[in-house]
């Protein structure tokens, strides 16, 4: 009797304490504790915690223990703490301490020591092996939110090492894509991931959007075994094989590449090729090198089958505020060698918060003028139209009020060089701007001061010293609503001349001369709200004097154009300032779209036109510019945009006379479906030049993935053809391929036209398809 009330005492403090049970090396706690002894059970309730020898947990607020087996069961939310740090989640666990193993055959989540969440069906824990299975659908989410699917997986704890079967791999880190489309993924048949290296065996890799089992993706690589290196960010493959549409392209016994997330790796690049009448059929495979953090070299060899090899390389280098970049190639034909060199150096120099500094260093030569054109390179520092090689020095200093340029230069002009007259030299040029005197009431006063040598056309040599002082006020509105604004500028030239035609043959020679002018705007605007529409009216006056004499312009390069029309100074040449009496007049035009709050959304259309009109002819002004004559050419540009897919821009100059068009000028972009056109036409006729031309650019897009093209310009005083070029690239999130047929006449009519033909293709990320960068004009 005494014993049974000793039982009771015990019971009745178990139900408000909790309490410890050593049973079998199981430790069990729980704020409740009841005793079951029809089916030989213990219920725990609240705070229930069950430790093993190993240090195993289990966590939940319910569960029953069967002490002859040696069984826990939990019911709902439960959690296991393994010894080695992994967390799994579910419901309804299982602790078998009799066969040393914990499962579940519930969902659960398993959170393992490197932050990877394992979504399970089921789930069985072998204790002593510190191993965890489960099989189903299995669903592991890294800390980068990648995806891996398995049919059946495997945890060991003490290797930190995953393997799985059936594997579906989706990289879901946006460093891993170039764009939303992109869908890089591995499949395999195994896989095996510990210390940040993730093994698959009988694997496939691919970047292109997923469209389905039934689709194959634009390129795959299959291989036996692909390795992915987290850590080194590297993908390695054995006996690779490229497939593009499912058809074998390239075998790889051993390759690599960085994976999506590397910005800059060594490797080769994407391979092209090329086929020219001039020098043959050419294949390129360049190769860079990542020689530092700093710097890198990329290696571009390129074989022809009717020339010697050309070695092209590019080097680039990043120091403290400076970058450096050298283009070299080379090649050898016959006994002598062909080769090029540029290189570019710019430094910028820290100062104050207002203080801006730097400099640059350009080099540049050729061995052969049409070295680079012939070869159709391009390069970072160049094209192959380049024209003039500048080998220049050139220091720059700004702070709020004060401007600095030093040159010192070497022109050579390439193109159909004769002589050393095309070689130009200014040694030095430099320039000097301060702003003299500002004021919000009165305007602006600034000094520009010129200091010049310049050595031309083989031993014409000119040294300039200028100074300009240049007044531009605050623009004013009367009570008539006319915009005012002053202009003025004094000029002081001082130069020493040889052997030169336009300048006096001697030392020490100064001039003065300098100008006013007034720029006067009338805004007039009206406001259509039933049609929605905006009309706006700006007549314009330019009133210009100048007493000065000035010098001849020979430059034959000016033309007046309605951009200039109301500039104080049209030609901004260094020593000549434009004299006599003269008024640009003209006028803006536009219709504009209104919204429902009156603010002007779109330009429908727009239309400008002016002339200048001078007291007397000035045969020192270019006669290209019409300006020698009283009355000017008439210079005027509209502008139509028809809908948001076809607009029309028009530039002419008009005879003084207004019976014949001495400049014409039209461009046009429109859009139909798929079809994009931009047509240009050219004329220039009388004192502006002898030039007509059209030219067209028409593109066709097919599906959203392949584009046609095709390019020409046709001269039409003699009816022939420049060029003309074909290309079809097509392109989707992963692949790209490009076909480009191209056909250059020359004006020499001894040369044969010439042919080139360029082939690309480039799986993405590992490179960028090239197309034809010529410039077409």
């Amino acid at each position: 009797m005494k014993n049974k009330k000793i039982f009771y005492l015990l019971v009745t403090f178990l139900f408000l304490h909790p309490i410890a049970l050593f049973a079998n090396e199981i430790i069990l706690n729980a704020t409740k504790i009841k005793i079951d002894k029809v089916k030989q059970i213990t219920i725990l309730e609240g705070d229930v915690n069950a430790k093993d020898s190993l240090n195993n947990n289990i966590f939940t607020n319910y569960a029953t223990y069967n002490k002859k087996k040696e069984v826990i069961k939990t019911s709902g939310e439960t959690k296991v703490v393994t010894s080695e740090g992994f967390i799994l989640k579910g419901t309804n666990i299982i602790f078998d301490n009799n066969k040393r193993i914990i499962s579940s055959r519930e969902k659960a989540e398993i959170l393992d020591k490197d932050g990877n969440t394992i979504f399970v069906e089921m789930f069985d824990y072998m204790l002593e092996k510190k191993f965890i299975f489960s099989k189903g659908d299995v669903k592991l989410i890294d800390i980068n939110s990648n995806e891996y699917f398995f049919s059946e997986m495997y945890i060991d704890e003490k290797k930190n090492k995953i393997i799985g079967s059936d594997v579906k791999v989706f990289l879901n880190d946006k460093d891993f894509k170039q764009n939303s489309s992109n869908e890089p993924r591995f499949f395999a048949n195994t896989l095996n991931y510990a210390n940040n290296i993730a093994e698959l065996n009988k694997a496939s890799f691919t970047f292109c959007e997923d469209k389905g089992e039934d689709t194959c993706p634009p390129w795959s690589i299959l291989s036996k075994k692909i390795s992915h290196d987290s850590a080194k960010k590297t993908i390695y493959y054995d006996n690779a094989v490229l497939k593009i549409y499912d058809f074998p392209i390239f075998f790889f016994p051993k390759f690599n590449h960085p994976d999506p997330t590397v910005s800059r790796r060594s490797g080769f690049m994407p391979p092209s090729m090329s086929s020219s009448t001039l020098i043959g059929t050419g294949i390129q495979t360049p190769y860079y090198w990542a020689l530092a953090e700093d710097r890198d070299l990329l290696i571009s060899p390129k074989i022809y089958s009717s020339e010697n090899p050309l070695l092209m390389t590019e080097y680039r280098q990043a120091f403290n505020n400076s970058f450096l970049t050298t283009n070299i190639g080379v090649t050898k034909n016959d006994n002598s060698s062909k080769s090029y060199f540029f290189s570019k150096f710019t430094k910028s120099i820290k100062g104050g918060s207002n203080i801006n500094s730097k400099y640059e260093i350009n080099l540049q030569s050729m061995s052969e003028d049409n070295f680079i054109k012939d070869y159709d390179i391009n390069a970072s520092l160049f094209k192959d139209d380049i024209q003039v090689l500048k080998n220049t020095f050139n220091y720059q200093y700004r702070n709020d009020d004060l401007f600095l340029n030093a040159d010192l230069s070497a022109f050579d002009n390439i193109v159909d060089k004769q002589n050393k007259k095309d070689y130009e030299y200014l040694l030095p040029h430099i320039t000097l701007k301060k702003d003299i005197f500002s004021n919000s009431d009165i305007g602006l006063f600034d000094l520009e001061s010129n200091f010049k040598i310049r050595n031309y056309d083989e031993n014409k040599q000119v040294e300039f010293f200028v100074n300009d002082i240049n007044f531009k006020s605050n623009k004013t509105l009367n009570l008539f609503g006319v915009e005012s604004q002053y202009l003025g500028g004094i000029k002081a030239t001082q130069y020493n001349a040889q052997k030169t035609v336009v300048y006096k043959d001697k030392d020490d020679n100064s001039e003065l001369s300098g100008g006013v002018g007034y720029l006067g705007e009338l805004n007039l605007y009206k406001n259509n709200l039933i049609k929605k529409n905006n009309h706006l009216l700006t007549p314009k006056l330019l009133l210009r004097y100048s007493p000065s004499h000035m010098r001849s312009l020979t430059k034959t390069g000016y033309r007046l154009n309605y951009d200039n029309l109301f500039e104080f100074k049209k030609f901004n040449e260094l020593d000549v300032f434009e004299n006599g009496l003269s008024a640009s007049i003209g006028f803006d035009y536009q219709k504009n779209k209104l919204d429902k709050n009156e603010n002007i959304t779109d330009e429908v259309f727009a239309f400008s036109i002016g002339q200048v009109v001078s007291d007397s002819e000035n045969d020192k002004l270019p006669s290209r510019s019409s300006m020698d004559q009283r009355f000017s050419d008439v210079v005027g540009a509209s502008k139509l945009n028809l809908s948001d897919n076809m607009n029309i821009n028009y530039k002419f100059s008009l005879d003084q006379n207004y019976n014949e068009f001495n400049y014409n000028e039209v461009g046009s972009d429109f859009t139909i479906g798929k079809a994009k056109f931009n047509l240009s036409y050219l004329e220039e006729g009388s004192h502006i030049g002898s030039t007509e031309y059209v030219k067209s650019d028409i593109e066709f897009q097919f599906n959203n993935s392949g584009i046609l093209g095709f390019k020409a310009k046709r001269n039409l005083l003699t009816n022939s053809a420049e060029f003309y070029n074909m290309s079809y690239e097509y392109l989707n999130d992963c692949l790209r391929a490009g076909i480009v047929f191209r056909r250059e006449f020359y004006n020499d009519k001894s040369k044969d036209p010439e042919d080139t033909l360029l082939f690309t293709i480039a799986v993405i990320p590992f490179g960028e398809a090239m197309t034809d960068r010529r410039k077409n004009d």
